[in-house]
């Protein structure tokens, strides 16, 4: 039953494009998670693609400036982990905190259907409440948790199913001009015309010689 569980998420999800923030590529370094975009790939069943915005990856520069000892190193190793994804456009000429950054890229419909990892709760919490259809993904505690469907999403999708039962404006102007028209008028049904009865050829009076009339004809 797993495995016929796994195949049907297979099918679903075939292309995953994970927006992954300062925060959470750190957990991956910090929980020394081995090949992440394969892990990642194996628990979400399906191709993940992690990419991080110019911000996220200034962001990682301005910690690597601020720490030091074990915390430089694990900022750097994170650095060296970020630059091996693709580099997501934001066209912010100046630097923007990765917050405001994820929100602009992403946006209030996430046409794109970006996933967002990110282990900032402030970041989680604000982009749950705004967007639907946003998938999100954190750990807690070196564990993977990929958080439930939102109240905005469930919402969303009520409203996407209430507008596909409801009638469309060219039903609704065919249904008007339907109720416009005239009756039409009742045909009244063919009266059958009574037609003499053959004799019949098993009748007494029929084997006694009597006469019947003709059928008309």
């Amino acid at each position: 039953m797993r495995q016929k569980r796994a195949k049907s998420y297979r099918r679903l999800v075939h292309h995953i494009l994970m927006a992954v923030d300062n925060t959470f590529a750190e957990s991956l370094v910090r929980y020394q998670v081995q090949e992440p975009t394969k892990q990642l790939s194996l628990v979400l069943h399906g191709k993940v693609k992690p990419m991080m915005t110019q911000c996220c990856i200034a962001a990682l520069y301005h910690a690597e400036k601020e720490a030091k000892g074990e915390d430089a190193r694990r900022i750097s190793a994170t650095i060296a982990l970020a630059k091996t994804w693709e580099r997501r456009k934001c066209n912010h000429r100046e630097t923007q905190p990765p917050s405001d950054c994820l929100a602009s890229v992403i946006g209030p419909e996430n046409r794109h259907r970006y996933m967002l990892a990110a282990d900032d709760a402030e970041v989680r919490r604000t982009r749950r409440r705004e967007v639907p259809g946003l998938p999100l993904l954190h750990y807690a505690q070196s564990v993977l948790i990929l958080e439930p469907m939102s109240d905005v999403t469930e919402r969303h999708i009520a409203h996407l199913e209430a507008n596909k039962s409801a009638i469309s404006a060219r039903e609704q102007r065919l249904l008007a001009k339907s109720e416009e028209a005239p009756a039409a008028p009742d045909m009244a049904a063919p009266v059958k015309r009574k037609r003499a009865k053959e004799p019949n050829p098993l009748s007494p009076s029929i084997r006694s010689g009597a006469q019947w009339p003709a059928p008309a004809s």
